[in-house]
């Protein structure tokens, strides 16, 4: 705020008290005009009364132009439980009064901004473990009806079929854990992270040597194309991005009939420093339509109806780590062929989304 602005604020009590001074000068100068040779005690009075009336008419009329502010801010302090007080503030009258309602206003749009997103994220939370209880109950299910088979009656054959099915169970109800932890781990992603360089070769075969008894029961051969890269990113967060994808390569290729392939490959671009990392797959594909969505919450699409444990989690949250990795991500598909998915490592933006 400006000193002009300041005392244009205040005009009104600056003119009411220039013009008290202007009317005392006047009597003093009619008192001399007359010959006397001091200010009379009568004109001192006049003066006084004068003086006390101008500025005092001047402080009034300053008040009934600002009463309005004025209750609105009593208001306000009595109504402590109010949460939206700054509403009850819509008459400024001076510039300090109008820049005040300003800066109430824009913090009051900033908290509402933050409740809005702390109710979505609450209730997205709510949502997707709800959710996510739902499609555990499908393993447990599973198992407590495995455990219920007569052993006595089973050959070797069968009994190896039914623990290869405990195994399948077991490894979705600890891809079902995994996937809720690093939900939760999410909203305080700067405190569970480490940025280093980080072999793809070595996280990719990783991910790979955990999914191996996946990639055998369903004739799924993974391979790993292009020369190992150095990438600047977070090892942990990384092998959650490579298993989420994995996992939806896996989910929808092995209902396709005979051998699939699934490959990592690596390369260099040519215009920038840029490593991309391509997992393709030979699934089923993805609609067109649904390409522009896959990353949205709880967003399945037409082939997470027909597959039914869907979630729509996974490439929500991939997307998400990618952004606070700063880490780009691109995904191409077509129904009946494959899928495409392209992590993009550049290291200027390791840590661009964590400002």
């Amino acid at each position: 705020m400006t000193f002009w602005k300041y005392v244009k604020d205040r005009f009104l009590l600056v003119t009411a008290w220039m013009l008290s001074l202007m009317m005392s000068l006047i009597v003093v100068h009619f008192d001399m005009q007359i010959g006397a040779r001091v200010i009379r005690s009568s004109s001192l009075v006049y003066v006084f009364v004068l003086g006390v009336f101008i500025v005092g008419v001047g402080i009034i009329y300053d008040y009934l132009r600002q009463r309005e502010w004025y209750k609105e801010i009593n208001y306000a302090r009595i109504h402590e439980n109010d949460n939206e007080f700054s509403l009850c503030l819509q008459n400024p009258v001076t510039e300090e009064q109008q820049v005040m309602y300003q800066l109430l206003q824009r913090q009051y749009s900033a908290f509402t901004d933050q409740m809005m997103l702390m109710r979505q994220q609450r209730e997205q939370h709510v949502h997707f473990t709800n959710q996510w209880v739902h499609h555990m109950k499908t393993p447990v299910s599973v198992l407590h009806l495995i455990t219920q088979q007569p052993a006595q009656r089973m050959n070797e054959e069968e009994a190896r079929a039914l623990l290869a099915n405990v195994s399948e169970e077991t490894d979705r109800l600890t891809g079902g854990l995994e996937l809720m932890l690093h939900t939760a781990r999410l909203d305080k992603f700067e405190l569970d992270l480490h940025v280093s360089q980080v072999s793809l070769h070595h996280d990719i075969r990783q991910v790979i040597n955990q999914h191996k008894k996946m990639f055998i029961r369903y004739r799924i051969f993974p391979k790993v194309l292009g020369e190992d890269k150095l990438v600047e990113s977070d090892s942990k967060w990384l092998s959650f991005i490579v298993t989420q994808l994995v996992t939806n390569a896996i989910k929808y290729s092995k209902d396709k009939e005979g051998a699939k392939s699934l490959h990592f490959e690596i390369e260099m671009a040519e215009n920038d420093d840029t490593v991309w990392l391509h997992v393709i797959d030979e699934g089923i594909g993805i609609a067109p339509h649904d390409i522009p969505r896959v990353f949205e919450a709880f967003f399945t699409g037409e082939n997470g109806r027909k597959e039914g444990d869907a979630t729509g989690m996974g490439l929500y949250l991939v997307k998400q780590v990618c952004n606070r990795l700063g880490h780009r991500i691109q995904i191409t598909s077509e129904i009946g062929v494959g899928t495409k998915v392209s992590i993009g490592f550049e290291s200027r933006t390791i840590h661009k989304g964590l400002l």
